[in-house]
Formats: C-alpha cells, sequence, structure tokens
C-alpha cells in the first residue's frame, strides 16, 4: 500500500509538480505491483539508482532483479513526500517504509531517498535515485 503526504508549498500546486507528482506515484505504484513494463517507461536508459546498501544499479540492472525476483518489494509507504520542480528537472525527497525481499530474506526498510526527475520530449524521466538508511527506533 502506498500513501502519501504532500508538504505544503505554492509550487507543489503547479502542472509541472502535478505532473511529476503522478510520475512518483505511478512509479511507486509499479515498484509494489512488479509492473515492469510500466516501471521500465518511467525509467531513464542512464538511470543510477544507488539503494540504501550502497550498491547501485542501472536500469537494466535493477529491472533485471526484480524480474528474477531476487529484489520484490510486499510493502512501501511514501511518508510527506515533496516535489520540487526546477525547470526541466524535478527533485522528489520522502521517507520510505518498506518491506523487502531480498536475496531469499525478508526485510524491514526505512531510508530517506532523493530521486531526480528529467522533463524529456517522452515524459518525466527518473533520473537517479539515492536511498540513505534511518537509524532504526526503540
Amino acid at each position: 500500500m502506498t500513501t502519501a503526504t504532500t508538504a505544503n508549498e505554492d509550487s507543489q500546486d503547479s502542472p509541472a509538480a502535478a505532473g511529476i507528482r503522478a510520475a512518483e506515484e505511478a512509479r511507486w505504484q509499479a515498484m509494489l505491483d512488479g509492473k515492469l513494463t510500466m516501471l521500465a517507461e518511467l525509467l531513464s536508459d542512464t538511470l543510477a539508482y544507488t539503494h540504501s546498501t550502497g550498491l547501485q544499479d542501472s536500469k537494466q540492472s535493477y529491472l533485471h532483479k526484480l524480474s528474477s525476483g531476487a529484489l520484490r518489494y510486499e510493502s512501501l509507504e511514501f511518508v510527506a513526500p515533496v516535489f520540487r520542480v526546477l525547470g526541466p528537472v524535478a527533485l522528489v525527497s520522502a521517507v520510505m517504509k518498506a518491506t523487502v525481499q531480498r536475496g531469499g530474506s525478508r526485510r524491514e526498510v526505512a531510508s530517506s531517498y532523493l530521486a531526480v526527475w528529467e522533463n524529456t520530449p517522452a515524459g518525466w524521466k527518473l533520473q537517479a535515485v539515492q536511498v540513505t538508511p534511518l537509524a532504526a527506533t526503540a
């Protein structure tokens, strides 16, 4: 299940912000539902996806992990995402809480992330993601 609360900023209500919000929410849903064709459409061919483990994936290696079952999202929650449009680039930051299957092990993940999107003639494309693990809370 995905949930999202958007910070209240003037730019949050612009048509460009609405477009990036829709693209990011489509990405979240495709990740959760395993809709790899939809996800592939949203990812740049030059994607740099840095996971909370520090490992980095390209578009091809990320999609391969998902299609092979090496990585599977069981649940996703995005808390307080902020969408900032800076001309043809947009930044999305949020806290992500997830349950993932990785390498046969089930893990609970809590991370902060920054996603970088580019508005291309083909629509918004995800260029980069940087994920940072959050400290466990008692």
